[in-house]
């Protein structure tokens, strides 16, 4: 496995020097470096609850590699996850056929498509509710879009459904100016995986860089692949403010998924909860 030292990687000085390359399915990478037994330990009890709360059909914005598309649709319900990534839509219809079985034994439906959040109301039809996971809001940084995302959503509910999402606590984040964050470790069937994360900060966004570093078992030659996002801060108010727009209301703010109450100056992430007015 990879040894990471601080920020450092240990790499022998006699491996060979790192080479810059676009892997064939980024989406298998993000999959590897996630715990998913220990996060859906910490986040389903509130999902499900709300899910079973509001209703059986759950809409999963920027599901990314489908983890809670299928972890919900094994506990009963429908599931319909999208996300604007080919190689995310592909991992996770992958995903869904190798838990078919499991699935349809808890008389769950499970189903992926490519769409932009944005675009939501494109899909024609009702949800009780929708988790927008993952720190994926503040990615929507073009001119309007995160207001366009939130009124496609919000369109697809049926009046009183539960709109969830999580996202980091900008509010604290904004002040603390971030740069570096853990490394994060894996494995592929074929590779090692590292993730090397961190992020420079402009007056009105910040620019989210991201690196992967994969070697094929047991020593093969390092490979990097690295990508920037731009990402807005969504602070609690801003959020407030645009779901008012969006049509939701009701509003809850909790710091965690056990309902901490949220602290703008200590909560790690900031998990919002609205309804549809």
């Amino acid at each position: 496995m990879i040894e990471a030292r601080g920020a450092r990687l240990n790499v022998r000085p006699s491996e060979p020097s790192f080479r810059c390359v676009m892997p064939a399915n980024l989406a298998a990478y993000y999959d590897a470096v996630i715990n998913w037994k220990k996060r859906l330990a910490r986040e389903m009890p509130l999902l499900e609850e709300l899910a079973r709360a509001a209703g059986s059909r759950i809409l999963i914005p920027a599901c990314g590699t489908g983890g809670h598309v299928e972890a919900l649709a094994e506990r009963g319900f429908e599931v319909l996850g999208f996300d604007a990534d080919a190689g995310a839509v592909e991992f996770t219809q992958r995903r869904i056929n190798s838990a078919a079985g499991a699935i349809a034994a808890a008389r769950g439906k499970a189903g992926v498509r490519q769409l932009a959040m944005e675009n939501a109301a494109d899909l024609h039809a009702e949800f009780d509710v929708t988790f927008c996971l993952g720190n994926a809001l503040p990615s929507l940084s073009a001119e309007g879009q995160l207001l366009a995302a939130l009124r496609g959503v919000a369109s697809v509910l049926h009046q009183g459904g539960i709109f969830l999402t999580q996202n980091l606590n900008y509010d604290l984040r904004w002040q603390q100016r971030t740069s570096q964050f853990p490394l994060l470790t894996g494995e592929t069937p074929r590779e090692e995986i590292l993730l090397v994360k961190f992020a420079d900060y402009q007056a009105d966004h910040l620019n989210f860089h991201t690196m992967f570093l994969a070697r094929e078992k047991p020593a093969g030659n390092w490979q990097a692949h690295a990508r920037t996002s731009r990402q807005i801060p969504v602070f609690q108010k801003l959020l407030s403010d645009l779901a008012t727009q969006a049509g939701l209301g009701e509003f809850s703010s909790w710091g965690d998924f056990t309902r901490s109450p949220f602290d703008p100056e200590k909560s790690h992430d900031l998990i919002f909860a609205a309804r549809k007015l």
